[in-house]
């Protein structure tokens, strides 16, 4: 029998080994349960949905011997979860992707956390997944420009260039890989010419050794990445979004038709 840790703080940060001095790997979410595959005194090393595998301290969730009970998803960029409608002091944070056991009220949403505690927000929660298309990708990308760069970051507190690509396709529920290598290597059947590229379709950069930079196509040889913060740039000499040193290090495109074109 499985036991899962199901994440019980906004954005849970996860380690490459059980110490806060090793190097972040990726981030959990609230709601999200996870595999606990081992654990030590105050460290548990859990796989998330995604297959990612890596060490989180046990104060950032619960154990249980069965996944959490959400029904929807924060659908906006951040939001906070009180402990009742009328308190002014807020229970916990919430933020895009975050999952929730939720019941509507005439006020907003009834909440109960993965510990049990109870409350509500007035933040949108939405039941199913985000249309699955190339204009819905692109529209969802544009709401994170602006937020920063993070070293594992998947969330609107920060992102990576491989978890901004990653919760992006996560909200339309089609689960990438976490890393830009991985998720080059998992479309590597799929490559096209990059004058072809249409909107959603994702741009990997790096070395002949290995990727290390994803981006999407928004349009027109313009693109959108993180790096320093969520940014439009362009493969366009003439454009005064121009990345020249990224395009320096550029390396395939691919095509997401096998995921966006579905329901066309």
């Amino acid at each position: 029998m499985s036991t899962y840790f199901t994440i019980n703080v906004c954005v849970a940060n996860i380690y490459g080994e059980g110490s806060f001095g090793s190097p972040v790997v990726t981030q959990a979410l609230l709601g999200e349960s996870c595999t606990v595959l081992g654990e030590t005194e105050k460290w548990l090393r859990i796989k998330q949905s995604d297959d990612y595998e890596g060490w989180i301290n046990k104060f950032f969730g619960v154990v249980s011997d069965a996944p959490y009970d959400s029904n929807r998803s924060c659908n906006d960029l951040g939001g906070v979860i009180y402990s009742d409608a009328h308190s002014k002091y807020p229970l916990r944070k919430i933020t895009f992707g975050a999952w929730l056991n939720s019941t509507k009220s005439d006020q907003g949403w009834s909440v109960t956390l993965p510990d049990g505690k109870k409350g509500w927000t007035e933040s949108a929660l939405r039941k199913n997944a985000i249309d699955l298309n190339r204009n819905a990708a692109v529209n969802l990308a544009k709401q994170f420009l602006g937020i920063q760069y993070l070293w594992g970051g998947k969330s609107p507190k920060g992102f990576d260039c491989s978890g901004l690509i990653q919760t992006i396709f996560n909200a339309m529920d089609v689960v990438l890989p976490r890393d830009s290598e991985d998720q080059s290597r998992y479309f590597i059947n799929h490559k096209i010419n990059r004058e072809e590229a249409l909107p959603g379709d994702l741009h990997f950069f790096g070395t002949e050794k290995s990727v290390t930079h994803v981006a999407m196509e928004i349009g027109h040889g313009q693109y959108l990445h993180c790096q320093g913060w969520v940014k439009e740039e362009s493969f366009d000499k003439n454009q005064p979004n121009y990345n020249k040193k990224l395009q320096g290090s550029y390396l395939h495109t691919v095509s997401m038709g096998k995921c966006l074109d579905q329901n066309h």
